[in-house]
């Protein structure tokens, strides 16, 4: 467990450390001209509405998933295996929404860095 956990906050540390240099660093700019011309709104438009689709989605199921583990908890009484199920239940839903966060965040983490989306200067 030691070691799992050690490799975990070495794992975190690199990936702040290679955050932090290469937003530091200053990359190439890509020509990003065909991504925002008016061909490619329809495009855009639809990516926009596919991940909105997917994010909502799974913040619905997240959330039918915490009641339902959530009730399960609640009537298993002194049954141990019925309350470990639930526990497991809602431990995974939580690892899944996490999950959905970060890689929303490390996506527009890149993005951002790439320079294709970011604050107006």
């Amino acid at each position: 467990m030691k070691r799992i956990f050690t490799s975990l906050i070495a794992s975190i540390s690199l990936f702040f450390m290679g955050v932090s240099v290469a937003l530091a660093v200053e990359l190439p700019k890509a020509d990003m001209s065909v991504f925002s011309s008016a061909e490619m709104k329809t495009v855009r438009d639809i990516a926009n509405i596919t991940i909105g689709v997917i994010f909502g989605i799974a913040v619905l199921y997240a959330v039918i998933m915490i009641a339902w583990y959530g009730i399960k908890l609640q009537s298993s009484g002194s049954d141990l295996l019925k309350s470990q199920e639930a526990k497991n239940g809602l431990k995974g839903t939580v690892i899944g929404v996490v999950t959905t966060f970060g890689a929303i965040f490390v996506i527009g983490l890149i993005l951002h860095v790439l320079g294709i989306v970011g604050l107006a200067s």
